[in-house]
Parts: C-alpha cells; structure tokens; sequence
C-alpha cells in the first residue's frame, strides 16, 4: 500500500532529479498494492542531493542516520522515514557514492521512465532496471533476498522489461 506521505515528498522535491525506487515505485508500476512499507527510497542526482535534504527539512523531516556524502542518509518526521541515495547520473554508467559506490549498475541504470502517482508524474526505473536493483543490493548486503524483495520480484515479472 503506498504511503500516505508520498505525494507530499514527491512533490515538495518536484525538479530536482530524483527518482522513486523499490516497493512503493514497483506498486505504481503494476498498479497494484502489493505490500506494506517502512520508508520511502529515493535515488537523488549528487548534485541535488543538500537542496533535497533542504526541502524535506522545510517539511520538518529530520537526518536520522547516515549521510549524503556517505551514500545513505535517511530522513524521519514522525513515522514517515525517506531514505536518499545519493547516485552521480552524469557517469555512464552512473555510480552511487560513500559507502554504495562499489555497486555496478547496468547501462540503463537510469534510462528515463515515468509513472503516475494521480496526476503527479514520478521519475523512476523501468521494471528490468528494478529486477537488476533488487538483485544488486541483495548481493551487495550478502546475498539474501529478503521477503519483502521477493514479493516485488514476483510483481515485477508480471510486467515487460
């Protein structure tokens, strides 16, 4: 189920590049709820990053833990908690930062593809791109896929590339 607060985040970061990664992209990808979610994930461009974290401090958001430069930072107000990924679009193909910045993304990574949350347009990945992200990461924190990713997966490939 997509959080209430989405429309809020997704709007008050309107221009800056950022795109809407995991659970709550794949739901308006299939259209579909699938699952209940803890946060929200946004890749950021680098270069957005510190005017990203500025508009959501407007909004009362708070850091928590991590940090951009880090290549995590996660940013709480109340129960909502937003996790940015600081990730260089410029480089192909683009590279995430800090401590992510091993991670080897596919070319294609960030090829343009959008969804519609209502009427608001919303950058995020296309279903393959989602597919490698979901595998990467997991391979990346040790190569569980937990269950919740596994519920994405299988949503994800009701979809085409």
């Amino acid at each position: 189920m997509l959080h209430p607060a989405l429309p809020e985040v997704l709007s008050v970061l309107s221009g800056l590049r950022v795109w809407l990664i995991g659970g709550q992209a794949i739901e308006l990808l299939c259209g579909v709820p699938l699952r209940d979610h803890d946060d929200l994930d946004l890749l950021v461009a680098e270069g957005d990053g510190p005017a990203a974290l500025a508009r959501l401090a407007g909004l009362g958001f708070v850091p928590v833990h991590g940090s951009l430069a880090g290549g995590n930072l996660f940013v709480r107000r109340g129960e909502v908690l937003v996790d940015l990924v600081p990730i260089r679009p410029e480089v192909k193909p683009p590279q995430t930062v800090g401590e992510l910045a091993g991670l080897a993304w596919p070319a294609g990574f960030l090829d343009p593809h959008v969804v519609w949350l209502g009427e608001q347009a919303v950058l995020t990945l296309t279903p393959a791109m989602h597919r490698a992200m979901k595998t990467i990461v997991a391979a990346h924190y040790g190569g569980d896929l937990r269950p919740k990713d596994r519920v994405d997966l299988a949503a994800l490939a009701t979809l085409a590339p």
